[in-house]
């Protein structure tokens, strides 16, 4: 485990982020104004799809009459209690007894992460199946997040379970999604997670800042 108190657990985006999908419209970065050329500061435009790097999904990803960031207040994104798993995605089941039934959100560490850069981080992921939702809010009554080290709750190995997984969370069991985490740096449980999304009103999916913080 890191040795920093604090810590982020989401990723810094740049043009090599890697999409759902392969899919090429990644973030571009053009310098609009640049010192050295006599302007009188450095200017950027960015352009990138929403769902990108480290990001929430919202139920409007998957309805549209689902609630969008612009339904969730400052101090939604602050949780205290924080449930850690190291596991497969397989093992999940066993493994949650062990965690604090009042969690509010649940970060899992599959180890899946360490291929992030490589084509298999999207073509070939682990399926998580739909009845995680259930069985997550039924364990954590109190849960609103799940978060993971994979690109997506739906790998292209079964895209019609991701689908019923995205309704089962986001819709029928309201658990927003964290996908693409950042999760090299803890292996144990973190005392408090802020969440900072990009405030894009009305936004169906932001890129997210995560921090970790260790008492």
């Amino acid at each position: 485990m890191t040795n920093l108190k604090t810590t982020f657990l989401s990723f810094e985006l740049n043009e090599k982020s890697p999409v759902y999908g392969g899919k090429e419209d990644k973030l571009k970065i053009k310098k609009t104004n640049q010192i050295k050329e006599g302007k009188t500061s450095n200017n950027l435009h960015l352009s990138f799809p929403n769902h990108l790097g480290t990001h929430i999904d919202f139920p409007r990803h998957f309805s549209d009459k689902g609630k969008t960031l612009s339904n969730y207040p400052a101090s939604f994104w602050i949780f205290n209690k924080v449930g850690f798993l190291k596991c497969s995605i397989h093992k999940v089941p066993e493994m949650v007894d062990n965690l604090d039934r009042s969690i509010e959100i649940l970060i899992l560490k599959t180890g899946f992460g360490k291929n992030r850069g490589k084509d298999v981080y999207w073509k070939n992921q682990p399926v998580i199946p739909a009845s995680y939702a259930s069985l997550l809010k039924n364990k954590f009554p109190n849960i609103r997040v799940f978060g993971f080290d994979m690109i997506s709750l739906t790998s292209l190995n079964d895209k019609e379970e991701g689908k019923r997984a995205h309704i089962n969370f986001l819709i029928n069991h309201d658990i927003l999604i964290l996908e693409d985490m950042n999760l090299d740096p803890i292996n144990t449980i973190p005392d408090t997670i802020i969440l900072s999304p990009l405030q894009i009103q009305n936004a169906d999916g932001v890129p997210c800042t995560v921090i970790a913080n260790f008492d």
